[in-house]
């Protein structure tokens, strides 16, 4: 029997693409499941721009406690991938560009905007619980109502 040999692949970026491409299958087995999100019991509207509510380093540690909260989050789009007829979109956020906040964008909820790799905008987005597959529960996905230009 001949061997086979295995051909190295070179990736430019491959940290940052895996990431968005780990981030991505993340939300994706979130949503993908028995999808049941619970709408928001208590809307509080909070604005990362006046420097209240959100803060993407608490999100990162305990995203659990945000749910059921709306935020308007300002942030320029990274990088978008197509799930069906909905997006994962990266967002980086200002003073924090080293981060991408992976956001659901379900199908219609960017009305008439459309995304660009690139371009800024202003996300209405409302932290949600999922559940995988195996019916676990996982809060803290944060799922675009409505986006504006900026």
């Amino acid at each position: 029997m001949a061997r086979r040999s295995k051909r190295k692949s070179r990736r430019g970026n491959s940290n940052t693409s895996m990431l968005l491409i780990i981030a991505a299958v993340v939300v994706l087995v979130v949503v993908a499941g028995a999808l049941a999100l619970k709408p928001s019991q208590r809307e509080q509207s909070h604005s990362l721009e006046q420097g209240q509510g959100f803060s993407v380093e608490d999100y990162r540690r305990d995203a659990s406690r945000f749910t059921g909260n709306v935020y308007r989050i300002e942030g320029r789009v990274e990088h978008i991938e197509t799930l069906g007829n909905d997006r994962i979109v990266a967002v980086a956020v200002p003073g924090n560009r080293q981060e991408r906040l992976p956001l659901l964008v379900r199908s219609g909820a960017a009305g008439r905007v459309n995304l660009t790799r690139g371009d800024s905008f202003l996300f209405e987005v409302e932290c949600c619980t999922g559940h995988t597959d195996d019916r676990r529960e996982v809060k803290g996905v944060l799922v675009v109502r409505n986006v504006e230009t900026k």
